[in-house]
């Protein structure tokens, strides 16, 4: 993506977030990791990263990292001069990492000897954006990914490029491919590797009717989200359900909680933890056993970083008006079309929410909601000048709204890690 000056690397605390990457039959092939802090955020190609990211990965402050290696799934983070310089790159393991650079970092000197080294320990390079320079060939050629927005270029430039740098031996990360369309094109033409927001809509031609396992979890939905509820009712409820309390108790009597005794009911659970808590992990566990989409654990945990991620911007902004547990929801269930492989035109008659979220996960012309869901896909997908561009005209706190994030990131990655455990 083009480099992006107007929202500057963060200082202080920061927080990994990631963007997936694809192959050509829409499997994770591994993820693009950036840093996002409680100020403003750096993208994964701005040249702008935190040295500190790669050393957070590999000392596994990143609380994902587990996962990704135990999944055998690729990492690639972007690094500046002085990070090559000074050896970041082997903070992380060679398997593992796609070391990424500006095609322009080339022509500083030590660059090319140092990227050739990497290369024959055995990183992967990765190389953003693709001029034709000539003055770059040797970087072509050593290049095992070359990454390039392809949004707005037609099949014949996509077909063109790709057969350039295909004369160089690398693959080419499509970016920005934002719809099912955009990725089938790129496939068509041999595109291999993908990135952007095609995979968080549904696939029309396998959409079908929700089965009675998703159903009953809206349902379910429907009675934990209830104001008031009735705790013993709700209890009785999960405790019929043998897959849920289960992994319920599972869960509590897990090391991360050190209970003291044994939680054996969810009525104890309930006690224990707080309601409150305890919906927050229900939502994200029938969320999950509803999903049928092959991309279901990264959309299971972008889904719920968009809900937190909305609750705080409420929060942190409350001349909107908006209820932040409401956007919670909002966020939550945005996905749920392409998680269900259903239309959210029928998901939206199941769901506990008002008439005016329900427009909104419709998408409906003119919601009010809509430009809050448009910011957060903005940060999502690190198109940073387009959030700098929502939060002026939505007269935003820039930096409430980037620490919103970063804490979103971390929220989902600790909810999702431990409902999974």
């Amino acid at each position: 993506m083009p480099k992006d000056t107007n929202i500057p690397s963060p200082s202080g605390s920061v927080s990994i977030a990631r963007q997936p990457i694809f192959d050509d039959n829409r499997r994770l092939w591994g993820y693009e990791l950036f840093c996002v802090g409680e100020r403003s955020p750096a993208s994964p190609g701005d040249g702008e990263q935190p040295e500190g990211a790669a050393v957070s990965v590999a000392s596994s402050a990143y609380m994902g990292l587990q996962q990704i290696l135990k999944q055998g799934q690729k990492i690639m983070l972007n690094f500046d001069e002085m990070g090559i310089l000074d050896d970041m790159p082997y903070a992380l393991p060679p398997t593992l990492a796609a070391v990424q650079v500006d095609e322009q970092l080339f022509l500083r000197p030590a660059i090319p000897e140092m990227l050739a080294r990497l290369k024959s320990d055995g990183y992967l390079i990765a190389v953003r954006g693709f001029s034709g320079d000539r003055q770059l060939d040797s970087l072509y050629e050593l290049a095992d990914i070359i990454a390039v927005p392809i949004i707005g270029r037609q099949k014949d430039e996509v077909s063109t490029l790709l057969a350039t740098i295909h004369a160089v031996d690398a693959r080419l990360l499509a970016r920005r491919v934002d719809n099912a369309a955009g990725f089938a094109m790129c496939r068509e033409v041999g595109v291999t590797l993908f990135e952007g927001a095609f995979f968080k809509q549904p696939d029309t031609i396998t959409v079908h009717k929700m089965n009675s396992n998703a159903v009953s979890r809206l349902k379910l939905l429907q009675r934990i989200e209830q104001e008031d509820p009735d705790i013993n009712k709700l209890a009785e409820t999960i405790q019929s359900d043998a897959a849920i309390s289960f992994r319920l108790l599972t869960y509590l009597n897990s090391a991360a909680f050190g209970f003291p005794h044994k939680v054996k009911s969810i009525h104890h659970a309930i006690r224990l933890l707080g309601w409150n808590k305890l919906k927050n992990w229900l939502r994200v566990v029938l969320l999950n056993d509803m999903s049928q989409a092959t991309d279901t654990p990264d959309l299971l945990q972008l889904a719920a970083q968009r809900g937190k991620f909305l609750e705080l911007v409420a929060r942190s902004h409350d001349f909107w008006g908006f209820d932040p547990e409401s956007l919670h929801l909002l966020g939550l269930f945005s996905l749920l079309d392409t998680m269900l492989s259903t239309p959210m035109d029928e998901i939206v008659t199941f769901l506990p929410i008002e008439d005016s979220l329900k427009g909104a996960l419709r998408r409906d012309a003119n919601n009010e909601y809509l430009p809050l869901v448009a910011l957060a896909q903005c940060f999502e997908e690190a198109r940073w000048k387009d959030a700098e561009v929502m939060m002026q005209q939505l007269n935003l706190n820039r930096g409430e709204v980037s620490a919103a994030f970063k804490n979103a990131v971390e929220w989902a990655d600790q909810l999702t890690l431990m409902h999974t455990g």
